[in-house]
Parts: structure tokens; C-alpha cells; sequence
């Protein structure tokens, strides 16, 4: 039997097909995690950040997958699965079923992972009635933490208030936003571009966010492997400058589809709109 809570929560999103339900799904199932791991001792050693942070703390029009963190100190040992145990006895308080994932692979180099993977079926069918879905499919949450301590960065408690109200330790704004520069400016694109780098870095503009310029040079030192500490607002414009000439904005626009409501446009995201908006960038 699921709790009130899963079902009101959906029904507030109104959802209008099976994607925009998983978006929602996903996002409720994530504020459950994160209470379940303000009920630990994670928060003391953690901070929360990336897209999902900003999406709940800050109200990021889109949706998110992942839940992020980075160690706040040099000396912390992650005992992840202990972290992990507590989320599943949550998660099925709610009338979740759900396992944990992983590989040895998961626990080496910088970042260690889990997967939380959640049977939602069964709330499909009583949320829409009769519903074209595999009843086998797991919706996933990917869980990671970040072990490498970069220091600059600037730390807030934000009240979680669903499902119950929960301290959480994040990154703040600006801090946030040095985090998602380092992103578009260093990130591989072997693949494809992250479109949602770029979307998340308007809304920052948007909503006229400094940044943080030492926790964004720190964090530029350890990506690029280079002596950054001389740079300049201006050294970071036209780094971003250059990330922005390259950028095919045609096929970024397919990586943020899936990830906002059917109903949203995003035909004017172009070159000429990222490269202006360079001059509205300010540091704290």
C-alpha cells in the first residue's frame, strides 16, 4: 500500500503521460532518499549539491536525475552501504520496493556511486488506470559522492519540508554556480553535449546569481591540472566564451527535452543569446 504522500505529491504534479509521471516519481522518491539521510550522520561529513539541489532548494524549472555530494574535509572515510541500508528501510515505509545496485568498479577513483533502483509499476497503474508499461521496469536514482576535498566552497542547512521537514547541508548559490561553471567549461564531450549544463547556467544568469570565484578557481586548478590562481572574472568569461563558439546548440536542445514538461519551448536557446549573456557574470 503506498502512502498519502506518493499519491497527493502526484497528483499536484499532474502528470500527463508516463514521462512527465517518471520525472515526478523520480523527484519524490528523491526528497524520501534525502530524508532518509538527514535521519544519519551523512550530513556532518557531506554537502548536497548539482542539479537536483537546485531544482529543490532553488526551483530549477526542470526536472533531475541524479543525487550529488562532495566530502567537506579531507579526512573523511565514506562508508557508503550503511547510507544506503537506511534509504531502503525508508523507502519501503512509504510502500516503496527498492534495491540497492552496484559494482566493485563503483568504489574506486574519486567518485563512489550507488544505484537505488524503485519498482514503480504498480503506482503507474493506480495513478493513470490501465497503462502500457513492463511491469519488471525500474525507475533509477543514481547516488554519488565526490571524495576529493576542493576548498572554497560555501556551505547553507536548507529546509527540506516534504515529505517530513529535514536539515540538509548543500553547497550555496554561489558556490552552486562555480560548480556548474567548472561543468560547461571542463567537461568532456566525447559523446554528446550536456544540454542541461547549459540550461542550469541561464538560470543562474536569470536569476542574477555571483559566483564564487575562489571555490570556482579551486576547482579549475584540479580539472585542468593547472596553476589557476591569477585568474580573473574575465579569464572565466573567455573560457566560457570558447566552450560557447564550439557548442553545436542544435543537438544540446535533445539532451534537456526529456527533462522538462512537454508544454515548455526551447527553441530560443542559440549562441548569440549565451555569448551576451557573459556580460551579466559577477563575482560575490
Amino acid at each position: 500500500m503506498f502512502n498519502n504522500y506518493i499519491l497527493e505529491s502526484l497528483k499536484l504534479s499532474n502528470p500527463k503521460n508516463i514521462y512527465e509521471f517518471e520525472n515526478a516519481f523520480r523527484e519524490i522518491s528523491q526528497k524520501i532518499i534525502l530524508y532518509a539521510l538527514a535521519q544519519t550522520s551523512f550530513f556532518k561529513n557531506v554537502a548536497f549539491y548539482g542539479g537536483t539541489c537546485l531544482r529543490i532548494f532553488h526551483g530549477l524549472d526542470r526536472f533531475s536525475e541524479d543525487l550529488d555530494f562532495q566530502v567537506i574535509s579531507e579526512d573523511y572515510k565514506l562508508d557508503f552501504d550503511q547510507y544506503m541500508s537506511k534509504c531502503i528501510t525508508v523507502l519501503e515505509s512509504y510502500g516503496l520496493k527498492s534495491i540497492v545496485y552496484s559494482k566493485s568498479d563503483y568504489d574506486s577513483g574519486e567518485v563512489r556511486r550507488r544505484y537505488i533502483k524503485i519498482s514503480h509499476y504498480d503506482i503507474a497503474s493506480e495513478f493513470f488506470g490501465k497503462i502500457n508499461m513492463n511491469k519488471e521496469k525500474l525507475l533509477s536514482i543514481k547516488i554519488e559522492v565526490s571524495t576529493v576535498f576542493i576548498p572554497g566552497a560555501k556551505y547553507e542547512m536548507k529546509l527540506l519540508n516534504s515529505p517530513m521537514f529535514s536539515n540538509i547541508y548543500c553547497f550555496n548559490y554561489e558556490s552552486l554556480f562555480a560548480s556548474k561553471l567548472n561543468a560547461l567549461i571542463t567537461r568532456n564531450w566525447r559523446e554528446r553535449t550536456k544540454g542541461r549544463d547549459y540550461y542550469d547556467y541561464m538560470f543562474y544568469v536569470s536569476h542574477n546569481i555571483k559566483i564564487n570565484l575562489d571555490y570556482l578557481k579551486n576547482k579549475l586548478k584540479y580539472s585542468l591540472n593547472k596553476d589557476t590562481s591569477d585568474y580573473t572574472i574575465d579569464d572565466i568569461k573567455e573560457l566560457l566564451k570558447e566552450r560557447f563558439e564550439q557548442t553545436d546548440f542544435n543537438s544540446l536542445k535533445s539532451d534537456i527535452i526529456p527533462f522538462v514538461n512537454t508544454d515548455y519551448n526551447i527553441d530560443n536557446i542559440n549562441k548569440e543569446m549565451f555569448i551576451s549573456s557573459l556580460e551579466y557574470l559577477g563575482v560575490e
